[in-house]
């Protein structure tokens, strides 16, 4: 098949299809190609006059989502026309839709990934922290089989300090936990599961690649593979942004135009759009609609093979989760973890909101105002030990150079910030990696390496008082299961913390 390369300059409306013959066909490549393009086969306009589309799912109730970000709001097209569903949203990006009929949606601004019934009401979060720290935007998701989601969290916006240490893909059980599954990309973007559940696609438009990893389980991956890298001269320096399978699990990655792969990574053709495109779906009476998103427009192509069914069902809410009215997504989603119980414990000068499974124990010596044991994380055997201290002497940087010292400096992951509480201003350290952890009485200055632990330790300026030290350090997991509670209990709130360095 010849490259039309003059229909790149036909009206928008009535743009001609471009394919690329594959020179190395392989096994039925050729045939596969024909198969999934028929002959005539057109992109066509369907809507236009949008600022940037994004996020096109298809709803079973038979007809179209997407979003149009910068205007905030997410679009319904009903086969003849759009209107708004709703808005705002929160600068949504990625959509899905289940068999149920709910709408899942990365609100990209304020950093959820939200669950809404098939009107557009807003039935509450299923991602709004992830250890403390809002997310850094979340961009697209994929549910699979099990009723789990995969999402990614890149970010897209000037330049700040970030709220999570990486741009990553992130997995949420069926029951809403949430685990960082890959960490080692610069960018993620796009993400899609295979159709027989076995493999995970993630899109790293930074250098214009796309990833297979092998899934062992829900949420568990392994055996990454670089799949596909883009051709700069044709596919653009951008992308893949969005992905998409048909049923043989040929993979569609929007970069200049559609590029369509073997679920090996072989490329089989090219789809031509008059706008570069930034997500497509499958959808339709028989779903072998191909449905575009192209920054001011809305397009679709008929295709010859079916894409990917929705999935059965999503991920479930927590059972405290808030409703909240259609149109009022960012005034009113509540926080949908369930409540803790507290109880108020004062030490001195310093009061903290404890939860009832901390257990208060006899201060080990006479240094320490308080300690609290804090139940392992699931599959974890130690417990771990929160401590407080009265103020003592030490500047901020001093101390938190000291505990930044604590370990070992190859590897460490340190994150500094500085917030406010109505019982005083705070610093607060949140150091990874391998632990020196005493051995001993402190005069021997005897350490143990203690792998995979991390600290939080935070220094409360109280007037009148001093500076008061809390320190909460054990297994990464434990830490990590804490770390919302550890907050709450000085009254401290993520996101209101800034960056804070140390003086040179």
């Amino acid at each position: 098949m010849e490259l039309l390369r003059s229909a790149v300059r036909r009206p928008l409306a009535a743009a001609v299809l471009i394919a690329f013959s594959v020179a190395s066909a392989g096994i039925s490549q050729a045939g596969e190609w024909e198969q999934i393009l028929p002959d005539g086969a057109k992109v066509e306009k369907l809507a236009d006059g949008f600022t940037f589309t994004e996020g096109p799912a298809w709803h079973p109730n038979g007809f179209l989502l997407f979003t149009d970000i910068p205007n905030d709001r997410i679009v319904k097209y009903d086969g003849k026309n759009t209107s708004d569903f709703v808005k705002p949203v929160g600068r949504c990006n990625g959509l899905m839709c289940d068999q149920q009929g709910y709408i899942y949606a990365c609100q990209m601004g304020e950093g959820h990934v939200l669950k809404m019934d098939e009107s557009g009401e807003v039935l509450g979060q299923l991602v709004d922290t992830f250890e403390g720290n809002r997310m850094n935007g979340p961009n697209d998701l994929a549910i699979d089989s099990k009723g789990g989601m995969y999402f990614t969290d890149p970010y897209y916006g000037p330049d700040k300090p970030l709220p999570q240490p990486m741009m990553a893909v992130y997995y949420i059980t069926h029951n809403g936990k949430v685990t960082r599954i890959i960490d080692d990309l610069e960018r993620p973007n796009g993400v899609t599961i295979s159709p027989n559940g076995k493999f995970l696609y993630v899109a790293e438009p930074n250098k214009g690649e796309v990833y297979r990893y092998e899934i062992t389980a829900p949420g568990k991956i392994t055996s990454k593979k670089l799949l596909f890298t883009g051709d700069k001269s044709i596919d653009g320096q951008g992308g893949p942004d969005g992905m998409t399978h048909d049923v043989h699990g040929n993979l569609y990655a929007t970069y200049n135009g559609i590029v369509v792969l073997t679920p090996d990574g072989e490329l089989l053709g090219r789809i031509a759009v008059p706008e570069k495109p930034a997500n497509c779906t499958f959808g339709g009476k028989d779903n072998k609609t191909l449905f575009i998103t192209a920054r001011t427009g809305l397009y679709k192509v008929e295709l010859g093979l079916a894409g990917l069914p929705l999935a059965k069902n999503g991920p479930e809410l927590p059972k405290t989760a808030a409703k909240s009215s259609k149109g009022t997504i960012v005034q009113t989603v509540a926080d949908t973890k369930p409540a803790t119980k507290t109880r108020d414990v004062n030490l001195g000068g310093l009061t903290l909101s404890v939860p009832e499974s901390w257990q208060q124990q006899e201060p080990s010596n006479r240094l320490r105002l308080g300690q609290f044991t804090i139940p392992a994380a699931e599959g974890v055997e130690a417990e771990t030990e929160l401590v407080v201290f009265p103020p003592f002497g030490g500047s901020i940087d001093d101390n938190i150079g000291r505990w930044v010292r604590q370990f070992e400096a190859e590897g460490a992951e340190v994150k500094l910030t500085r917030g406010k509480t109505e019982q005083g201003e705070y610093h607060m350290a949140d150091i990874a990696g391998t632990y020196k952890k005493p051995d001993g009485p402190p005069f021997l200055q005897k350490t143990i390496d203690a792998p995979d632990h991390r600290m939080l330790a935070v220094i409360i300026a109280i007037e009148g008082q001093g500076n008061y030290f809390l320190k909460l350090v054990g297994p990464k997991e434990t830490v990590a299961s804490a770390v919302d509670d550890f907050r709450a209990s000085f009254g401290a709130k993520a996101d209101s913390e800034e960056e804070y360095k140390l003086a040179q």
